[in-house]
């Protein structure tokens, strides 16, 4: 059941003792569908749900691993609080906790969750858990962290605005805000390959899900591995994200567009990886808190 959170006694000494959900979500009907997906997804052990590769034992190689483009260069993160929204099966908040940070994973996949919490065990690490909808951090007081470290989920949700005002009020004035996301023109043209070219599922200018053009669009593959997993995306774009983030007082000071990196001449024609050559599959956005004002 959506609602049934995790006993706080059956979690290791590793973790905090309590799994909070926000049952909210259950009003979410887009938030309960990508909810089932990512547990379907995650029971699979498909990408994106277990930890892959093994990160070097130095506190520098640890920082390479999680944070490859240098974009939390500077950022202390010993003793820093850091929230890694919607972070579970990978990681990234083991490596925070490995780098001396008070690490706080908030994911809606309990799934996800469980994964985090096995691995922090493994590597005999503090983690707290809390399940919820990003689109409320209630559970949260206001200036709870330092680092806020958003990976590739802003995607899933309807309301990036409502997610970015949650952002900025739970990161403490002079934090960081690191997030990633789809590109959102190269999100509106995947699996649309048609008479040697692509065109848009959708107009950039509408907020609508992007839609499918067949089930191999709705296709997760690992290797031989394939799951069938829609999942509801939403490609928001640019002035959605920086307005967002300045409307939550933050000052955006770095937004990147890159692709993971594959070769033009081993991808097919009018595949999404051939696509990802042309076009930044990803962007990245980082944001500063405005610090409260001197007192006079």
């Amino acid at each position: 059941m959506l609602g049934a959170s995790l006993r706080a006694n059956s979690l290791p000494d590793c973790a905090e003792r309590a799994i909070r959900y926000d049952a909210g979500a259950v009003k979410d009907k887009i938030a309960e569908h990508n909810r089932q997906m990512w547990e379907r997804l995650a029971k699979a052990g498909m990408n994106y749900t277990r930890p892959f590769g093994r990160p070097p034992k130095t506190r520098a190689g640890m920082r390479r691993f999680m944070d490859p483009r240098a974009r939390l260069k500077g950022v202390k993160l010993d003793g820093a609080r850091v929230l890694g929204l919607a972070a579970g099966g990978g990681w990234d908040p083991v490596i925070f906790a490995k780098l001396g940070a008070k690490t706080t994973v908030f994911d809606i996949s309990p799934t996800q969750l469980k994964t985090v919490r096995d691995l922090a065990a493994r590597e005999r690490v503090k983690v707290r858990l809390v399940r919820g909808n990003m689109k409320n951090l209630s559970v949260f007081k206001d200036g709870s962290f330092d680092v806020v470290w958003h990976c590739h989920s802003l995607v899933f949700v309807d309301d990036a605005t409502r997610v970015l005002k949650e952002v900025g009020r739970v990161l403490a004035p002079g934090g960081t805000y690191l997030l990633s996301t789809m590109h959102p023109t190269t999100l509106r043209l995947y699996g649309s390959y048609k008479h040697g070219g692509w065109s848009p599922k959708i107009t950039y200018f509408e907020d609508k899900a992007v839609p499918y053009t067949d089930e191999w669009g709705m296709t997760w593959t690992l290797g031989k591995k394939q799951l069938v997993a829609p999942t509801i995306e939403f490609g928001h774009r640019f002035e959605t994200i920086v307005n967002g983030m300045a409307a939550a007082g933050m000052v955006v000071d770095g937004i990147w567009e890159f692709s993971p990196g594959d070769d033009e001449d081993e991808t097919e024609p009018g595949s999404d990886a051939h696509l990802d050559t042309l076009f930044p599959a990803f962007i990245e956005v980082r944001g500063r808190k405005l610090p409260l004002p001197a007192k006079r």
